[in-house]
């Protein structure tokens, strides 16, 4: 990844303000697309290469026992949940207690 220390601190920040307006209900649908966006980046760049068994373009794959599609599924399942989370809150919206709700 180009300039990793930069983005490293884009990701972060970009995730601590995201979680917290999603908490308050404040731009729910905003905030839910930036955190399925770093989701959808994390297992691009971290969960595949562990189900190819081999990096890829400038991912590398981390050393572990196992590689495949199981070794993949049990790596990404919090980052698989936090995904279709953000999803349904793209597509549903925060509802009626939300801080922003009309």
């Amino acid at each position: 990844m180009p300039v990793p220390e930069v983005l490293a601190n884009l990701v972060g920040a970009t995730e601590i303000v995201c979680g917290a307006l999603l908490l308050l209900g404040l731009y729910t649908r905003l905030a839910a697309a930036g955190t399925a966006t770093i989701m959808t980046v994390a297992i691009i760049t971290t969960k595949i290469p562990i189900w190819v068994g081999t990096g890829f373009g400038p991912f590398e794959v981390r050393e572990l026992s196992q590689y495949g599609f199981w070794s993949m599924a049990h790596a990404m399942r919090t980052d698989w949940a936090m995904l279709l989370g953000s999803l349904a809150l793209v597509i549903a919206g925060a509802g009626p207690w939300a801080a922003d709700s009309e």
